[in-house]
């Protein structure tokens, strides 16, 4: 199979669809795989063409050649508008689509008929969705350190220190989701001496949690009597509510961030599904904050890509099993990996996430149909 790497164009986005030694190990599983790799593909976080090329991948300098001679796409981020001229039905796409939140790309699978597999949606052996999971161990640690930093008065802040001080209280924080963002976030926020408390409606998959255990954190039932008391002179709100392949509910409303504390900080994980703070909107890497209701909004999509290293290879190491397999037997062998059925976006002009078929009124086809 000819398999393709191109680089990521999106805003700050730096994460690569396999690093080298994973493209290593794709071709040592067959040696008559071509892989091609965009020239330059891992410059900005330490990897050069040499070592693609001691990998056994092709370096290639035109973009396009790598989409139209490619049978397998391996991306991270899921294509931007430029890029859609280049899907076609004869091709595999493997990377995140965040489907829930752009009609346009879901209408632009349609049109094109690519096959389209997505890491986020493939919910693995143990129903823990490791490729997704992988990624939001990333987004929740960075988003723990990243409030800290911008809580301080020179980035728009109240100035608070997270852990405080002899004699100063620490920052209260608010978590608003249990799940493998929000715990991650929660651990450090707890390290960096933070009061924190976690908002989340299955408080009983919790109870077990290291963290619940040694009275670490404060773990309330989100309903909204237990909102309040939470958001009350709170300093900061991660948002981290995710419900796979569907639009993020609206959980933290107007009302309850004018129970903050002037100049906090509400930072929404989860805005590239629409985000489950009421004033969160997608901003940018170039211009990532703005003020509303008196708080330093953060709202950047895709926080891994700044990361790009650390997901990069994270990201890498959990695919590959998925895109070994598609590159030596197909992707419907693919689905029929232990959890994996959920893997499939898009099949000849049809959505195969029904949710997302129905919310965008577009063709739906059932996977187990095709298998």
């Amino acid at each position: 199979m000819i398999i393709g790497i191109p680089k990521e164009i999106m805003n700050h986005e730096h994460r690569v669809g396999l690093v080298p030694s994973d493209v290593a190990l794709l071709q040592q599983t067959n040696a008559e795989h071509i892989i091609y790799v965009e020239d330059g593909l891992g410059n900005t976080i330490g990897y050069t063409n040499e070592d693609y090329e001691r990998a056994g991948a092709k370096i290639i300098s035109n973009v396009k050649q790598i989409w139209e001679q490619s049978t397998l796409i391996v991306k991270c981020k899921e294509p931007i508008e430029s890029e859609f001229k280049y899907l076609r039905n004869d091709m595999i796409l493997y990377s995140f689509l965040d489907l829930a939140y752009s009609r346009e790309l879901a209408t632009a699978l349609v049109d094109s008929k690519v096959t389209s597999i997505c890491g986020e949606t493939i919910a693995g052996p143990k129903g823990n969705y490791p490729v997704l999971a992988a990624m939001s161990e990333v987004t929740g640690k960075f988003a723990a350190q990243h409030v800290a930093t911008l809580l301080a008065t020179n980035y728009g802040g109240r100035g608070v220190l997270i852990g405080g001080c002899a004699g100063v209280a620490p920052a209260k924080v608010v978590v608003v989701g249990g799940g493998a963002v929000g715990m991650n976030a929660a651990r450090v926020l707890v390290g960096m001496g933070a009061d924190v408390w976690v908002l989340d409606i299955d408080t009983q998959k919790l109870a077990n949690h290291p963290l619940v255990l040694t009275h670490k954190i404060k773990l309330l039932y989100a309903n909204e009597d237990s909102i309040c008391q939470a958001m009350q002179d709170a300093d900061a709100v991660i948002g981290a509510v995710l419900v796979p392949a569907t639009a993020t509910p609206k959980v933290i409303r107007r009302q309850h961030l004018r129970l903050m504390q002037k100049g906090g900080v509400v930072l929404d994980v989860s805005v590239d599904l629409g985000g489950c703070i009421e004033t969160a909107r997608q901003t940018t890497h170039d211009e990532p904050t703005y003020i509303e209701e008196g708080l330093l909004h953060y709202g950047v999509p895709n926080i891994p890509g700044v990361i790009a290293r650390t997901s990069s290879i994270t990201y890498s190491y959990e695919s590959l099993p998925y895109i070994q397999c598609i590159a030596n037997y197909g992707w419907k062998q693919m689905l029929k990996m232990p959890g994996a059925i959920g893997g499939l976006n898009a099949y000849d002009g049809k959505i195969a996430l029904k949710s997302i078929a129905t919310s965008f009124a577009l063709p739906y086809i059932d996977t187990q149909s095709l298998l």
